[in-house]
């Protein structure tokens, strides 16, 4: 073969490659490698992604091998913001060169596998059920802050709480005068929680560091109170009036699940993003008070996603982001590991990935 040949299938293979962080427990690190960029199937469009958001779960998975993922190797992400570049059979959502941020789930449908589904990569398949249009204002970086922890915080309130959903006809300010508490106001989740309850008309009481007071007031809480106040129970108690009967836990550790057992009324539902830790649990089964956890998935919340954050009905997460593409993952993890991430959400660009020391490989 000609050097002149060999250098058109080079660049012929790249065009049609993407970079991809593959994570197999067994190799025991993750290594970013060159693969075939993913057809899309029925119900999914191929997407390039600008922005991924990094979330604590995805460095659990990798530490611990988490029973989440059900095959590996795979590619690790749940949140990608970027471009559509080629829509699957018979998509009418979308159109080639729509900005759109979506929620990417590593147990997907049928007939599409865990890698081509992932965040950490330069090309995803985004399911069109749980992807929107990204408003002209909003930038990548932003968008990518959105999926999950607002999908998290739409199914605490509408999936595990059960209240009406804003986006039915009716649906906003249908529990105005009630109350909540939300504990974890500045964590992803949490600013997410507080900007949906204020839409369903719900008076918010909320948990936080000092630092982030004013902010979670700007989104809308009525309360702010010090997370770590010895007093936090009975000043949470004082700004609602009485126990409540719904208790939003955004961090669920134990500290918080005990905390939201404490002030919430006997019978009463306390929300988890996490699941119950025994000695919330065994306090709550002596009030009698359910701790909930479990998926939602509402085709209704992400139609009407470009909408409310479009008008800022919902603002999206602060960001900060990390220099080096898919290598920052090593960073961003650290991050999350050492509790240093508050009132922000870690950021990076994989298509600002070096080409150094790739390796081209097949999944």
């Amino acid at each position: 073969m000609s050097q002149l040949a060999l250098v058109l299938e080079c660049e012929t293979q790249f065009i049609s490659s993407r970079l991809s962080l593959i994570f197999a427990p067994a190799a025991g690190k993750q290594t970013i490698r060159l693969l075939p960029i993913p057809e899309p199937k029925e119900g999914y469009v191929q997407v390039r992604i600008e922005a991924a958001a990094i979330n604590p779960l995805e460095y659990k998975i990798y530490d611990f091998a988490h029973s989440f993922i059900e095959k590996y190797p795979t590619v690790l992400g749940v949140d990608a913001a970027g471009e559509v570049t080629k829509l699957g059979p018979g998509d009418t959502k979308f159109k080639v060169g729509d900005r759109v941020m979506g929620l990417c789930t590593p147990n997907s449908r049928e007939g599409v596998g865990s890698g081509e589904r992932g965040a950490f990569q330069q090309y995803t398949l985004a399911d069109v059920r749980f992807t929107a249009k990204i408003p002209a204002n909003i930038d990548y970086d932003s968008a990518a802050s959105f999926p999950v922890a607002a999908n998290t915080a739409a199914g605490a309130l509408y999936g595990q709480l059960k209240f009406t959903e804003p986006w039915l006809d009716g649906g906003e300010g249908a529990h105005n005068g009630e109350k909540i508490v939300i504990l974890g106001g500045s964590s992803s989740v949490g600013c997410y929680a507080i900007q949906l309850a204020v839409l369903s008309g719900f008076e918010v009481t909320t948990t936080s560091s000092l630092a982030h007071f004013a902010y979670l007031q700007s989104l809308g809480a009525t309360t702010v109170i010090d997370r770590s106040a010895s007093d936090a129970a009975e000043q949470i108690l004082g700004a609602t009036g009485a126990p409540v009967k719904y208790v939003v836990d955004a961090i669920s550790s134990v500290s918080t699940q005990l905390l939201g057992v404490d002030i919430v009324q006997p019978k009463g539902t306390i929300a988890l993003v996490l699941n119950p830790q025994a000695p919330a649990q065994a306090a709550a089964d002596a009030k009698e008070i359910t701790l909930s956890r479990g998926q939602y998935f509402s085709p209704g919340f992400w139609n009407s996603v470009e909408s409310y954050v479009g008008r800022g009905v919902l603002r999206l997460n602060r960001t900060t982001v990390l220099l080096g593409g898919l290598k920052a993952w090593e960073e961003g993890f650290d991050l999350h590991r050492k509790g240093r991430v508050s009132g922000t959400k870690i950021v990076m660009r994989p298509l600002d990935t070096n080409l150094d020391q790739v390796v081209t490989s097949v999944l």
